[in-house]
């Protein structure tokens, strides 16, 4: 069961999000902070390196860096970095400095160009620059560089970034708790509209109002009132099915009683068998009217789930049906008999339930028909496959034809002792196998005539 609240599922979809922007714009203003650190320290290291190229001299020939020691000390005091400066004379070579010094490739440098690069000293991360010049008066060229580590750009940038993410932190946490309050309001229609059904009981199935509701609950809305009239259409069937079947099992039975009294009240073994007769024919009909209601049950409209379509002959379903009637036929004194084609008719279906269906139609015909009447169980090949029953008794006046698939529904007048659930169970079956059951007159307009079409299957064996 997944009990997951929505509310906590909507947050925790946009914590992350929050999060991961967070964390974004973190590294947006490290990197901004970081630039403009680069950029303020770069402008001093260009200075000093300028600076330290002034004092380069083309004196009595020769290129000369004359700078006194403690200037040189002073240039190179730092209390958080460490700096190391190198010139190089492209006649002379080597000047000052360090000579394990890396700088930039000079061929490559313009004339009081710059070039900035970022490399490693002594496995220290450095800045350094480097530029070229050509001292007066002379053919020569220097190549002046400086390095200095990176710790006062890393502090600058890393106070920078402290200072922007410490306030959006907090405008975060702020978007969160606004998130959570906006989600929570959101969902208010959703938590009253669960309230108020919670509230309810089973036997209110009233539609829940909508006026009030925004456009989204009211689609959940509209929903649930569906689901409640069909839930308030079952239940309303379902008790109109249960007093009907109280109210038709009540004859029978009431009959029993007066059978089972009457034959032990019986003066004389003649008056005791006609009850005990009479008491059968009651139980008989009570019985089945019992295993049509069962017959109901197992086909109403949730059986489309359960029920499994197979591969079936119709003509050998038709003929075995129709053999267990046979002695029905006789005893009624009624010609029964089967048209089907020659060969088999494939169709898709239950062969219990259509077997169901088939003896409903057959007993139907043989109560309703006229003394020594006709009876024929039809198979038809075209043009599609058709099963169907035919009598030659009164018949069912067109204005009752819709009304005889109703539950306990008998034409007015009938003869015979139903109790009206035959047909509601051959609809109920046909439904199951993509049908409808057609009735109409039986030959020469005498008569009724059901049936039902369905769609044609290839032959085992055929290519």
């Amino acid at each position: 069961m997944n009990d997951r609240s929505l509310r906590v599922g909507l947050l925790s979809w946009l914590g992350p999000v929050l999060v991961l922007l967070l964390v974004l714009d973190a590294l947006a203003c490290y990197f901004t902070a970081l630039h403009f650190a680069n950029l303020v320290y770069d402008r001093w290291l260009i200075d000093d390196t300028r600076s330290l190229a002034s004092a380069v001299r083309f004196e009595h020939g020769e290129t000369q860096f004359d700078v006194p020691r403690v200037a040189l000390q002073i240039f190179q005091f730092d209390e958080v970095d460490r700096t190391w400066f190198k010139i190089v004379s492209d006649r002379r070579g080597f000047l000052a400095g360090q000579r394990d010094l890396p700088s930039a490739a000079s061929r490559k440098i313009p004339v009081n160009g710059i070039r900035l690069q970022t490399t490693h000293m002594q496995g220290l991360r450095v800045r350094v620059v480097t530029t070229r010049i050509a001292p007066p008066e002379s053919n020569d060229m220097v190549t002046v560089t400086i390095a200095e580590t990176l710790t006062k750009r890393n502090t600058l940038a890393g106070d920078i970034l402290l200072a922007m993410v410490a306030p959006q932190v907090a405008l975060a946490a702020i978007a969160l708790l606004l998130a959570w309050l906006g989600v929570s309001q959101g969902l208010k229609p959703l938590t009253d509209l669960a309230r108020q059904i919670e509230s309810r009981d089973q036997n209110n199935l009233s539609p829940v109002p909508q006026t009030e509701l925004p456009r989204e609950a009211r689609v959940l809305a509209a929903r649930i009132n569906e689901l409640l009239a069909r839930l308030g259409s079952a239940i309303r069937a379902q008790k109109r099915f249960v007093a009907d079947a109280a109210h038709q099992l009540r004859t029978p039975l009431a009959a029993v009683t007066l059978q089972v009294e009457r034959a032990q009240r019986a003066p004389d073994e003649t008056t005791k068998r006609e009850a005990l007769r009479a008491l059968h024919r009651s139980v008989e009909r009570a019985g089945r009217m019992t295993q049509q209601l069962l017959s109901l049950a197992r086909t109403g409209p949730e059986a489309v789930h359960t029920v499994e379509l197979k591969l079936l002959d119709l003509v050998t379903l038709a003929r075995n049906v129709g053999e267990e009637w046979i002695p029905q036929a006789l005893k009624r004194d009624v010609d029964f008999g089967l048209i089907v084609p020659p060969g088999p008719l494939m169709i898709s279906g239950d062969e219990r339930l259509l077997g169901e269906l088939l003896s409903n139609l057959i007993d139907n015909a043989l109560r309703y028909c006229s003394p020594q009447g006709r009876v024929s169980v039809i198979v038809e090949e075209t043009p599609q496959p058709t099963l169907a029953v035919q009598d030659d008794g009164p018949g069912i006046p067109e204005e009752e034809r819709v009304k005889i698939f109703e539950r306990f529904y008998r034409v007015e007048g009938a003869a015979g002792d139903g109790c009206g659930l035959g047909l509601s169970i051959v609809e109920e079956i046909a439904r199951l196998h993509g049908s409808t059951v057609e009735v109409g007159a039986g030959a020469d307009g005498r008569g009724s005539r059901f049936s039902l079409a369905f769609a044609p299957q290839p032959q085992q064996g055929s290519r």
